[in-house]
Protein backbone atom coordinates (compact mmCIF):
# COMPACT_ATOMS: atom_id res chain seq x y z
CA UNK A 1 0.00 0.00 0.00
CA UNK A 2 1.60 3.34 -1.23
CA UNK A 3 0.59 6.57 0.74
CA UNK A 4 1.17 9.76 -1.02
CA UNK A 5 2.49 13.09 -0.46
CA UNK A 6 -0.68 15.18 0.10
CA UNK A 7 -2.44 12.21 2.31
CA UNK A 8 0.52 12.82 4.63
CA UNK A 9 -0.10 16.66 4.22
CA UNK A 10 -3.49 16.09 5.33
CA UNK A 11 -3.04 14.02 8.25
CA UNK A 12 -0.39 16.49 9.20
CA UNK A 13 -2.83 19.11 9.19
CA UNK A 14 -5.68 17.80 10.63
CA UNK A 15 -3.23 16.64 13.81
CA UNK A 16 -2.24 20.33 13.89
CA UNK A 17 -5.73 21.46 14.19
CA UNK A 18 -6.84 19.22 16.33
CA UNK A 19 -3.83 19.57 18.92
CA UNK A 20 -4.66 23.48 18.58
CA UNK A 21 -7.70 22.93 19.34
CA UNK A 22 -6.94 21.01 22.52
CA UNK A 23 -4.63 23.73 23.64
CA UNK A 24 -7.22 26.52 23.07
CA UNK A 25 -9.86 24.46 25.06
CA UNK A 26 -7.21 23.88 28.10
CA UNK A 27 -6.15 27.25 27.91
CA UNK A 28 -10.03 28.12 27.93
CA UNK A 29 -10.79 26.20 30.99
CA UNK A 30 -7.62 27.24 32.89
CA UNK A 31 -7.47 30.33 32.96
CA UNK A 32 -8.91 32.34 35.35
CA UNK A 33 -8.85 36.21 36.16
CA UNK A 34 -6.22 37.74 38.29
CA UNK A 35 -9.19 39.42 40.41
CA UNK A 36 -10.64 35.69 41.01
CA UNK A 37 -6.88 34.40 42.21
CA UNK A 38 -6.35 36.86 44.10
CA UNK A 39 -9.42 36.47 45.94
CA UNK A 40 -9.11 32.72 45.70
CA UNK A 41 -5.40 33.35 47.33
CA UNK A 42 -7.10 35.53 50.12
CA UNK A 43 -9.87 33.09 51.07
CA UNK A 44 -7.20 30.05 51.12
CA UNK A 45 -5.43 31.83 53.42
CA UNK A 46 -8.00 33.02 55.81
CA UNK A 47 -9.68 29.39 55.85
CA UNK A 48 -6.23 28.41 56.91
CA UNK A 49 -5.60 25.38 54.13
CA UNK A 50 -2.26 26.48 53.79
CA UNK A 51 -1.52 24.67 57.36
CA UNK A 52 -1.82 21.51 55.81
CA UNK A 53 -1.36 21.84 52.17
CA UNK A 54 1.68 24.77 52.18
CA UNK A 55 1.47 28.25 51.39
CA UNK A 56 1.79 27.11 47.35
CA UNK A 57 -0.36 23.82 47.98
CA UNK A 58 3.19 21.89 47.84
CA UNK A 59 1.46 19.29 50.50
CA UNK A 60 3.14 19.18 54.03
CA UNK A 61 3.27 15.88 56.80
CA UNK A 62 -0.19 17.13 57.47
CA UNK A 63 -1.97 17.66 54.31
CA UNK A 64 -1.43 15.91 50.59
CA UNK A 65 0.02 18.28 47.35
CA UNK A 66 -3.15 20.49 45.96
CA UNK A 67 -1.23 22.30 43.46
CA UNK A 68 -0.44 22.17 40.20
CA UNK A 69 -3.66 20.30 40.02
CA UNK A 70 -5.14 17.69 37.22
CA UNK A 71 -8.35 17.35 39.38
CA UNK A 72 -11.33 18.77 37.46
CA UNK A 73 -13.73 21.13 39.95
CA UNK A 74 -15.79 18.36 40.60
CA UNK A 75 -13.69 16.24 41.56
CA UNK A 76 -11.95 19.01 43.91
CA UNK A 77 -15.03 20.12 45.21
CA UNK A 78 -16.17 16.82 46.12
CA UNK A 79 -13.13 16.24 48.41
CA UNK A 80 -13.35 19.48 50.05
CA UNK A 81 -17.16 18.59 50.88
CA UNK A 82 -16.89 15.25 51.70
CA UNK A 83 -13.86 13.88 53.34
CA UNK A 84 -12.32 11.80 55.61
CA UNK A 85 -9.36 12.98 55.45
CA UNK A 86 -9.65 16.35 56.30
CA UNK A 87 -12.27 18.60 57.81
CA UNK A 88 -14.98 18.65 55.53
CA UNK A 89 -16.27 22.62 54.64
CA UNK A 90 -19.79 22.56 54.09
CA UNK A 91 -21.63 25.29 52.26
CA UNK A 92 -22.52 27.17 55.37
CA UNK A 93 -18.29 27.43 56.18
CA UNK A 94 -17.62 27.80 52.70
CA UNK A 95 -20.07 28.89 50.00
CA UNK A 96 -20.04 27.33 46.26
CA UNK A 97 -18.34 31.11 45.20
CA UNK A 98 -15.59 30.59 47.58
CA UNK A 99 -14.89 26.91 46.79
CA UNK A 100 -14.36 28.13 42.94
CA UNK A 101 -12.37 30.83 44.14
CA UNK A 102 -9.95 28.62 45.82
CA UNK A 103 -9.89 26.28 43.30
CA UNK A 104 -8.92 29.27 40.86
CA UNK A 105 -5.66 30.09 42.90
CA UNK A 106 -4.80 26.23 42.96
CA UNK A 107 -4.98 25.86 39.43
CA UNK A 108 -3.11 28.95 38.80
CA UNK A 109 -0.02 28.05 40.65
CA UNK A 110 2.40 26.03 38.04
CA UNK A 111 4.27 23.18 38.52
CA UNK A 112 7.86 23.90 40.03
CA UNK A 113 10.72 23.10 38.28
CA UNK A 114 12.97 19.87 38.27
CA UNK A 115 15.37 20.31 41.43
CA UNK A 116 18.29 19.72 38.51
CA UNK A 117 17.09 22.95 36.83
CA UNK A 118 17.61 25.15 40.42
CA UNK A 119 20.92 26.90 40.33
CA UNK A 120 20.83 26.99 44.06
CA UNK A 121 20.25 23.38 44.67
CA UNK A 122 23.86 22.68 41.96
CA UNK A 123 26.15 21.66 45.07
CA UNK A 124 28.79 19.70 42.70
Amino acid sequence: MSVGLGTIRSAGRGVLVISLWALGATVAVTQESDDDVREGRALYDSHQCWQCHGYEGQGSVAGVRIAPTLYPYEAFARLVRHTNLMPAYSPNVLSEEQLRLIYAFVQSILEPPPLEDIPELDFE
